[in-house]
């Protein structure tokens, strides 16, 4: 009788994420839950690849009461992607060298804190990015010279801010200008820009501010367009977590977004580089994802 009445919890390790030895994830949630009221299962990623184990299937047969990512924003995609449009809240323990959606929801960066956010079962519904009818960005998307940095730091195998700083330096050097004509249904613009924003986030996972106008609730999103850059203002706004310069940017808002590029670019979703694209459909997913909330107040 007491285990039917557990509450299941099912933690989605990704092993390769940030600098933290997978054991080291497990035993502390286990830990955590010893004499607690829930029954906890874990799923990993990289073993459940070896052996043919689907996630999607695992929530399907399980239907836990909170399917948990641990890892970087893109663990967080893929694990919210299988929750859209369901009632199984999406729990974070930030455990990635970009943390950009647990900052977002003003969740703790440490595990015993962000494990307490899940027990005290706090949820809401907000929105997400569909791109491309198939795919969903859960933080922040972009195109150009971030998604080149994001593509970078992929491959250095460096972590933290300093790694982030160096690939990015590397970046700059090789940054274009793009033609692009952006679409939101009530007007075309043609701009250029070095790098295209879109999503409801306000913050990259550097905490560095890019788009202060981000609500991840509204019913809307946000495209940015970074019209001007320089290596001091980058920076500062990756060590000083200052705002961009807003007069660099323009910002606007859709409930859907067609962007297109006259060359192919670097395309990023959150934290997860995708390859060159020439164009982008986007459209909003309102309140479509339940998550743990560290507070009821609006996020």
């Amino acid at each position: 009788m007491e285990t039917s009445e557990k509450l299941k919890l099912l933690f989605v390790i990704n092993p390769k994420s940030g600098r933290k030895k997978n054991e080291d994830h497990q035993n502390l949630i286990h830990n955590f839950f010893i004499n607690k009221p829930y029954e906890i299962h874990f799923f990993n990623l990289h073993t459940a690849r070896k052996r043919g184990l689907s996630l999607q299937q695992t929530i399907l047969d399980m239907q836990p009461n909170g399917v948990v990512a641990v890892g970087g924003d893109g663990t967080v995609r893929s694990v919210a992607s299988l929750l859209i449009g369901t009632d199984i809240p999406l729990g974070i323990l930030p455990a990635g060298s970009s943390n950009g959606m647990a900052r977002e929801l003003s969740l703790p960066l440490t595990f015993p804190e962000a494990l307490e956010v899940i027990v005290k079962r706090i949820t809401q519904k907000i929105d997400v990015v569909r791109v491309d009818k198939d795919q969903y960005c859960i933080h922040l998307g972009d195109i150009g010279l971030n998604a080149l940095v994001v593509k970078y730091f992929e491959k250095s195998g460096i972590r933290g801010q300093i790694g982030y700083a160096r690939v990015m330096l590397r970046a700059l050097y090789y940054q274009q200008l793009l033609d692009i004509v952006i679409d939101n249904g009530k007007e075309k613009l043609e701009r250029q820009a070095f790098m295209v924003v879109f999503g409801n986030a306000r913050q990259y996972g550097t905490g560095a501010f890019i788009n202060p106008d981000g609500d991840l609730s509204d019913g809307i999103f946000e495209v940015v367009l970074v019209k001007k850059i320089s290596v001091l203002e980058l920076l500062k706004m990756l060590f000083r977590h200052k705002p961009f310069d807003p007069a660099k940017t323009e910002i606007i808002s859709a409930q859907q977004v067609t962007i297109q590029t006259k060359k192919k670019a670097h395309f990023q979703l959150d934290g997860e580089y995708l390859g060159k694209v020439y164009r982008v459909n986007a459209d909003i997913l309102h309140r479509q994802l339940t998550v743990f909330a560290a507070t009821n107040e609006p996020l």
